[in-house]
């Protein structure tokens, strides 16, 4: 009889993971092939240095950093609407740009 307080059943598969979990690393071009991820430190760097040339684009309420919807990371630019979408670059020092639409952004100051 087992310590455990979960019932163990006889009739369980378990079955290994077909990808392994490497966190620190992103997926390759290939199924399967992994590349090493970027250094910490390099999109926000890249964020740092257009963060001006961005926000002054008409439109653009704040950039961050985030990721795709695949999980490449990617710089994140929030607009007031979406008309300025077609204003904002798809790549900048060769990240992907997602956007996001926010409606306008009023920092309140206490």
């Amino acid at each position: 009889m087992s310590n455990s307080k979960f019932a163990q059943s006889p009739y369980a598969v378990f079955e290994d993971a077909v990808m392994p979990y490497l966190p620190d690393q992103t997926a390759g071009q290939g199924m399967g092939q992994y590349a090493p991820a970027a250094p910490p430190g390099r999109l926000e760097a890249a964020r740092r240095r257009n963060e001006r040339a961005l926000m002054a684009i008409d439109g653009v309420e704040g950039v961050s950093v985030g990721q795709t919807a695949v999980g490449q990371e990617a710089l994140v630019v929030y607009l007031r609407d979406s008309s300025v979408k077609q204003r904002v670059p798809l790549q900048v020092e060769g990240y992907p740009v997602e956007t996001s639409i926010t409606g306008q952004i009023d920092i309140q100051r206490w």
